[in-house]
């Protein structure tokens, strides 16, 4: 064992200890410190020398010695009571661990804690070290009844960093459990029929590495949605363009006259359906190929089927409906139906051009690249990253904002008013400019205009610089912790299988209790 002897001063007369009064320290929710803690009698607080407090403390000859994870500690038993409050000063607990035969307290706790808390009672300031981790070293303190609205600014970040690490990664526990459909109900052992079905479907439908089957199906479902996705691309190249010559709107009834020279076979009405065709403006429109209509319903029918099998085999209903993965879902295929129940209700919408809502329908399948976080978990964590760190992103919008105001405003006063004709007219170079972008639609050509541009571009380095890092942490963070989630869950769950084949290969290889079980489940039918 190490020893470490803690000695403050001479054993005779008085020694003068001095210590920093806090003013007034902010973490977030951290209160003031109470100065009644160090407020001893004879304490003397001087405000001309930032506050110090001076407090005149008669030192005994007694000293204790405390052995604490195998390192001991020896002090003066007056500076345990240097903080009345403390356990250190309550006899009652001390001698809960009090050891006749060694003369000395022990306590299986932390050593490195317990020598800032001493050294807290000798000083009045209390000094963590960076390496202890937050959450052990506030456990550690909570033993020793010292809050932690006491510790100094210095350690207090790092404190605080360590608390607040641990506050994110189980809050990205709980969302990724209701995000990625991860209801525990494999571990529930089901008592029915139905719970047996509904817990082998749902391993199927949600861990493509449960079975063989879970992963054919999870290989199907990914196939769709890259296969719906790729048409959804795909079907606007220039190369797969279907147009179809249609009569101009307002035309009266040019239809009825195409269908009519298309069935009449007298040559009278033929003549007439012709001239008529000849007053009749067409107009080509590009519609769906019917290739990619085939594969947009094939699609929508699978997705369709999975989105209720879901939602039959889940066993919160509610809860997988609001989960993230629902609400994409959902969203992914109302568009679709919209879009088939207008054609089907006004069929000349099809052809419409003018309307421009059709579209935007078709623009919501784009959802659909979310299914995918099901099969890669680091685009959920993308997304979940930008979420959690919303507070440093909207400090960036700001900053670009306020940048954006402040330099357009030269930029138009200083350069050329043909190029920058107002100044939110030039919200769109400040902002390119800022973000390094520069398309060269818009650039400056005086010599004033030049020094503008040239601090637009570092200011918007130093503001992207501040914010962009704190989300690459964040995404760094959640990451590291989703792979090592993972890990464990699939060695949990291979630890839990092969207990089940030993459990299952004992019960084959005993035909008696294969028997009784029969017999059991016999009797509870025909009671039921």
């Amino acid at each position: 064992m190490s020893s470490i002897k803690a000695q403050s001063g001479s054993c005779k007369g008085e020694t003068k200890i001095s210590s920093k009064m806090m003013r007034s320290k902010k973490k977030g929710g951290l209160a003031n410190q109470n100065l009644l803690h160090a407020l001893l009698p004879g304490a003397k607080v001087d405000k001309k020398k930032g506050g110090k407090i001076s407090v005149n403390m008669a030192f005994s000859r007694e000293r204790v010695v405390f052995n604490v994870g195998g390192t001991r500690f020896e002090t003066y038993r007056s500076t345990l009571h240097s903080q009345p409050n403390s356990p250190l000063a309550d006899d009652t607990f001390l001698k809960r661990y009090y050891n006749e035969d060694r003369k000395e307290y022990f306590f299986d706790r932390d050593p490195d804690v317990f020598k800032a808390i001493l050294n807290y009672l000798r000083t009045g300031e209390l000094h963590l070290p960076s390496f202890i981790c937050g959450p052990a070293a506030r456990e550690e303190l909570m033993f020793w009844g010292v809050s932690d609205d006491i510790i100094q600014k210095c350690c207090w970040s790092h404190y605080n960093s360590w608390n607040s690490t641990l506050e994110a990664l189980m809050q990205l526990e709980r969302d990724r459990k209701g995000s990625m459909d991860e209801v525990l109900s494999s571990r529930v052992k089901p008592t029915t029929c139905w719970g047996k079905m509904q817990n082998q479907v749902w391993l199927v439908l949600n861990k493509p590495n449960s079975s063989r089957t879970a992963k054919m199906y999870g290989y199907v479902s990914l196939l769709f949605v890259l296969v719906s996705i790729g048409s959804f691309v795909i079907e606007t190249h220039p190369v797969f363009e279907n147009k179809i010559r249609i009569p101009k709107p307002g035309t009266g009834s040019a239809t009825q006259n195409m269908t009519s020279s298309n069935f009449t076979s007298s040559n009278a009405t033929t003549v007439n359906s012709s001239s008529h065709l000849n007053n009749v403006e067409f107009i080509s429109v590009k519609v769906t190929h019917p290739v990619f209509t085939a594969i947009d319903i094939s699609c929508l029918i699978f997705f369709t089927i999975e989105y209720i099998t879901r939602f039959l085999f889940a066993r919160r209903k509610f809860k997988f409906m609001k989960s993230m993965m629902g609400v994409v879902d959902i969203l992914a295929i109302i568009p679709d139906y919209i879009q088939i129940l207008v054609y089907a209700l006004h069929p000349d919408m099809r052809y419409d051009v003018d309307i421009n809502y059709i579209s935007v329908l078709r623009v919501a399948r784009v959802l659909r690249i979310f299914r995918l976080i099901r099969h890669v978990p680091g685009l959920w964590i993308l997304i979940y990253t930008l979420k959690s760190s919303l507070k440093e992103l909207l400090l960036m919008i700001v900053f670009i904002i306020v940048g954006m105001l402040i330099f357009s405003s030269l930029i138009y006063f200083v350069d050329d008013r043909d190029t920058f004709k107002s100044i939110p007219h030039s919200f769109w170079w400040s902002l390119i400019t800022m973000t390094t972008v520069g398309y060269g639609d818009m650039y400056p050509v005086t010599e004033l205009g030049y020094i503008v541009g040239s601090f637009t571009a570092l200011s918007g380095l130093l503001m992207i610089g501040f914010s962009v890092p704190v989300l690459v942490n964040n995404f760094i963070m959640y990451y590291k912790h989703l792979e090592f989630a993972l890990s464990d869950e699939e060695a949990k769950e291979k630890v839990e299988s092969e207990e089940i084949e030993k459990e299952t290969s004992l019960y084959n290889n005993n035909p008696s209790t294969n028997g009784e079980q029969v017999n059991l489940c016999n009797v509870h039918e025909e009671q039921t």
